[in-house]
C-alpha cells in the first residue's frame, strides 16, 4: 500500500499551499495532467476549424496558462518549454497550410 502524507493545517491554508501539496503527493504530475486536459478540451472545441488552427490555439492557450504556474513553481519549466515548442510547430504548420 502506498503511503501519502496527510495534509497538515499549513498544507491547506491557501490555494498555493494546497496545490503544492497535491502536486507533491502526485509526484509533480498534477498540473501537467491538468494542462494536458485543458489542451485536449480546447483542441476538440476548436476542431471545427482546421486541425492546424486547433493545434495552435490549444498550444498557445496552454503555454500562456503555464507561465504563472512556472513562476509560482507549481510545474517544472520543461512543461512550459514543451508547450512553446508545440506553439512553434503549430505556427509552422499554419504557415505551410496557407
Amino acid at each position: 500500500m502506498t503511503y501519502y502524507p496527510e495534509p497538515t493545517g499549513n498544507d491547506t491554508r491557501g490555494f498555493t499551499e494546497l496545490f503544492t501539496y497535491v502536486n507533491n503527493v502526485s509526484d509533480g504530475f498534477f498540473f501537467p495532467a491538468i494542462m494536458i486536459v485543458i489542451w485536449i478540451v480546447i483542441f476538440t472545441g476548436t476542431k471545427q476549424y482546421s486541425t492546424s488552427r486547433a493545434w495552435t490555439t490549444a498550444s498557445v492557450v496552454c503555454a500562456f496558462l503555464s507561465m504563472p504556474l512556472v513562476i509560482i513553481q507549481l510545474i517544472s519549466p520543461k512543461w512550459m518549454y514543451l508547450l512553446f515548442i508545440l506553439v512553434a510547430g503549430g505556427l509552422v504548420w499554419l504557415k505551410i497550410e496557407s
